[in-house]
This record gives C-alpha cells, sequence and structure tokens, in this order.
C-alpha cells in the first residue's frame, strides 16, 4: 500500500463524510453525529463552510491511498484552526453550520458536546495563539497503519514553524498516541463532561 499526504479540496468532501462515518461508528458519538442522510448533509455544509470562509484559517489534511490504477481512495484526515491571539472563540457555530436538521439537537451537539469541551480549551489556553486539532479520523480497515502519525507530524512541524502552541480533545484510547507527539494531559483544567484536554507546548522557530 503505498500512501499519499495533501491539502484536502471542496471535491474531497465526499471522502471526508465516508472516514468521518467509518472512524466515528460508537453509539455515544452517533448519538450526538447520526449517520444519516440529514446528519450527513450537515457535515457537508460544514466542511465546505470551513473551506470557503478563509477567516476561520481552517486546513482540512487528507491521507489518500494510491492504487495502480490511479485512483485514490480517502483513508484518513485532520482537521484543524489556527488561532491568533486573543482569538479564541468558544462558540461551535463559528466552525460548523450552525443551522441543525431534526435529527440533531442543540441540547446535545452544543450543551452535551462542543461546549464542555470548548470550556476547558478556554481554561488550558485562554487567549494565547494556538493550533486547535478538533477532528483526527482513520478508516477502520486503515486503523493501526500509522495514518494518523502522518496527520499528527505534519501538524506538529506546521505549529513548530511558527513558533505555536497545540491543543486537542482526546479519548482514552488516543492519549497516548498523542504523547509520543508531546502532548500532555492538563487535567486539572479538564471539565468533567468532556474528555481529557491535551497540551504540546511551542517550540522556539529556528532562526
Amino acid at each position: 500500500m503505498t500512501f499519499s499526504l495533501s491539502l484536502a479540496t471542496e471535491a474531497n468532501i465526499p471522502g471526508l463524510i465516508a472516514v468521518w462515518n467509518s472512524a466515528f461508528w460508537q453509539p455515544a458519538v452517533q448519538a450526538v453525529f447520526p449517520d444519516t442522510p440529514t446528519g450527513r448533509e450537515w457535515r457537508r455544509k460544514s466542511f465546505e463552510r470551513s473551506m470557503k470562509t478563509p477567516s476561520q484559517h481552517c486546513t482540512h489534511m487528507i491521507v489518500t491511498e494510491d492504487s495502480a490504477e490511479g485512483k485514490e481512495k480517502i483513508v484518513a484526515f485532520g482537521r484543524w484552526f489556527r488561532y491568533g491571539e486573543g482569538e479564541f472563540e468558544m462558540d461551535w457555530s463559528t466552525r460548523w453550520e450552525p443551522e441543525l436538521p431534526e435529527d440533531m439537537k442543540v441540547e446535545i451537539v452544543g450543551d452535551v458536546f462542543f461546549d464542555p469541551m470548548a470550556r476547558q480549551r478556554s481554561a488550558v489556553m485562554g487567549q494565547r495563539p494556538h493550533y486547535f486539532l478538533e477532528v483526527l479520523a482513520t478508516d477502520t480497515e486503515y486503523q493501526k497503519k500509522g495514518l494518523g502519525s502522518r496527520l499528527l507530524a505534519w501538524i506538529c512541524e506546521k505549529a513548530d514553524s511558527e513558533g505555536l502552541e497545540l491543543y486537542l480533545d482526546a479519548g482514552k484510547g488516543a492519549q497516548s498516541l498523542y504523547e509520543k507527539f508531546g502532548f500532555m494531559e492538563q487535567a486539572d483544567k479538564k471539565d468533567p463532561k468532556a474528555v481529557a484536554p491535551m497540551l504540546r507546548l511551542a517550540k522556539k522557530k529556528e532562526e
């Protein structure tokens, strides 16, 4: 298998959605982001909105499997945002499509899922400039092949080149991977309703 890393475009959005649906099949996640026609359309609009809104400073990076026939399949992706000093935004609807379909409830999407993580990111980062890694997903058939690590290496190198900290929220199963890249759990800032907040300190830019 040969894999390539590249920036995603609007043409890649169906592939992003397919990876999302494969990676996040767990009932707890499905309760927030259902794999339904309207749920998939909400994700499509959200990805498209971020790609078309330069002021969001959002990057979608994909890993594709290259075939002998020249066809490419998206098998993993990462989604992150760059925040300058004082640009921290708590409201999830600035990054995702604010209008929810009937099978997605703001009481769950916001109150239960996004808002607790926003509170702890605010507690950890304050108003400091940083990169926020919001999504890292790999198709279930391609997990344990180092694809998530390739995406992490890219964003870590990007952050280091700019001397910026990196923040993410991590489930228990993923914490060990992030620790290999220098992320440290900020247990004292954890919101009781959220997964673990993790911070990677900034490295000095090379002269």
